[in-house]
């Protein structure tokens, strides 16, 4: 039974890249699926369960020129309220993906970079599958707990006001110290990181902690290559 599920998987994996070739991709990846649509999934079907009743309320009310208390309050208050809180959650889902970091032109060379061929610290790390390839902009700029999450949410809705703006200067510049509970989250307690004599250092230890030393431009190169930060070219 093993031997023919293994062959059945063999079968599958090779249909799946002659389909790939035949595609014309050139050179096929190991792993290599058809394209599929991913379709909506629960966070963006949610507001539309809320929004379409809220609209079909509001529809009879205009058709009958009233509505009962209970159901104009649900159409003009519980709803809709509810509508914008979910769609207000599937942006800020949606915000942590490389993706919509790189659909704005400030960002496009910082996410191309992570790709290319270059020693930044965040192109090694997204290469070598050390970080999430969805989410690697959010992982690393996010901080550590769930104030970190706000605050970077917060930081990207003033980055975004100041693109709409065009209130900001190259090369893009880190404000303030980079929060290395990021790193540190990930890294801290793997033991190869902790094998590192100069890691072992009880003073190094609480630089690290105290955010008196970084790691990038110190003993790691820097994140972004420079080149990416001055923006696309003109």
């Amino acid at each position: 039974m093993r031997k023919v599920l293994g062959e059945i998987l063999v079968l599958g994996l090779t249909a799946r890249s002659v389909w790939s070739a035949a595609a014309g991709d050139g050179a096929t990846p190991l792993f290599s699926w058809p394209p599929s649509h991913r379709g909506l999934d629960w966070l963006q079907i949610l507001p539309l369960l809320t929004a379409l009743p809220a609209a079909a309320i509001l529809l009879v009310g205009l058709v009958r020129g009233h509505l009962m208390p209970a159901a104009a309050t649900a159409g003009i208050v519980v709803l809709p309220v509810l509508t914008y809180a979910l769609g207000a959650l599937l942006i800020i889902e949606d915000s942590k993906t490389v993706t919509f970091c790189g659909s704005c032109h400030v960002m496009t060379p910082i996410v191309a970079s992570l790709s290319g061929e270059g020693d930044s610290l965040a192109a090694v790390q997204y290469r070598r599958g050390l970080v999430s390839h969805e989410e690697a902009c959010f992982v690393c700029h996010s901080g550590y707990g769930i104030w970190g999450t706000i605050d970077a949410k917060m930081a990207g809705v003033r980055h975004m006001l100041r693109t709409v703006a065009n209130d900001y200067a190259f090369p893009i510049e880190l404000v303030g110290p980079f929060d290395i509970g990021s790193c540190l989250n990930c890294h801290a307690r793997a033991a190869t990181f902790r094998a590192v004599v100069a890691h072992q250092d009880p003073d190094t230890q609480q630089a690290l902690i105290k955010h008196e030393l970084s790691c990038t431009g110190v003993c790691h190169s820097a994140g972004h290559p420079e080149d990416a930060l001055k923006g696309p070219a003109s």
